[in-house]
């Protein structure tokens, strides 16, 4: 029996861009919902890094990454197929990815 708020992709939409308008993105991140669908992702997801599993490692997963960030995509959220569960180097990896494609050298 879930007993915490459930949103519509369209309440997403509406309520963390406010929260992003705020600084406030962490009140998303402690949510009941991302909580327990956190949870649930890291329970379905055996709690192993997916992406060191495609390359044949177990690494215990501690962290829910969505693919598409929430600023990006608010009503994928809280969405399983959006999320994927990873251990904090592959995290970091992915992010700082993404940093660098930004923060390129320029001559």
């Amino acid at each position: 029996m879930k007993r915490y708020k459930t949103y519509t992709p369209e309440e997403l939409t509406v309520w963390i861009p406010t929260l992003i308008a705020k600084n406030d993105l962490h009140a998303f991140y402690i949510s009941k919902a991302w909580l327990h669908l956190r949870d649930e992702v890291l329970r379905e997801q055996h709690y192993e890094c997916q992406r060191c599993k495609e390359k044949g490692l177990y690494v215990p997963a501690t962290t829910v990454h969505h693919k598409r960030t929430v600023r990006e995509a608010p009503w994928l959220a809280l969405t399983k197929s959006n999320l994927i569960a990873l251990c904090d180097g592959c995290h970091y990896e992915i992010h700082h990815e993404r940093k660098s494609k930004w923060d390129d050298e320029k001559w």
